[in-house]
């Protein structure tokens, strides 16, 4: 269960801009993408704004404070996991918190005991993003259909057993990605749903 607040509406607009990912990824001719810029004036106005006006009182960030999701010329998304472990996410612009939403229940979705890829939101903010948690494993790349698909790693939550990780796309996109993970030295392969809505579309490899 999610409780959601939009405070000044759920969609955002803007010259497509990403922060720059982690070492090794490389974004898809679907995603969005553009020359890279500094962004750390933006990321340092929303990170205050969200701070001050929306990431407060029991919905505050735990010891490892507010993670940046991505980054664009006039906003960024970021989200924490609260002192009771509930996850939290926002779009925020450089003067207010365009979409906010935490879940209701501490570790919701439920951690895997062993291994498991589980969706945690939608975000909307210069684009369409899937934030998406990855249990006792890491993501190492994403396809989308044939093509090399960007994957942020966010940050890490559930006391370690958890990593969360986004991926990005100009407007909603359906069908599904592949991700290689790997674990204690060992890899695999397997596939998570961005959606059903969306001209987009994400499929298997030919």
């Amino acid at each position: 269960m999610l409780l959601f607040l939009c405070l000044t509406g759920c969609s955002g607009g803007g010259e497509t801009q990403g922060a720059p990912g982690p070492s090794g990824s490389s974004p898809a001719p679907s995603a969005a993408s553009a020359s890279p810029q500094d962004l750390t004036g933006v990321i340092d106005r929303t990170r205050s704004v969200l701070a001050q006006s929306g990431a407060v009182g029991a919905d505050a960030p735990g010891a490892q404070g507010l993670m940046l999701v991505r980054a664009w010329p006039t906003g960024a998304a970021y989200a924490w996991e609260t002192r009771d472990q509930r996850l939290c996410w926002a779009t925020v612009s450089d003067s207010v918190v365009g979409e906010r939403a935490c879940a209701t229940r501490p570790l919701d979705p439920p951690v895997h005991p062993d291994r498991g890829v589980s969706g945690v939101a939608t975000l909307f903010g210069n684009g369409w993003g899937r934030l998406f948690a990855a249990d006792h494993q890491e993501v190492t790349a994403a396809t989308c259909g044939d093509a090399p698909l960007e994957v942020r790693r966010v940050g890490t939550v559930a006391d370690g057993s958890r990593t969360l990780y986004a991926v990005w796309f100009p407007d909603y996109t359906r069908g599904t990605i592949g991700l290689s993970l790997l674990h204690d030295g060992a890899t695999s392969e397997t596939r998570f749903r961005l959606g059903d809505a969306g001209d987009r579309t994400c499929g298997e490899a030919a």
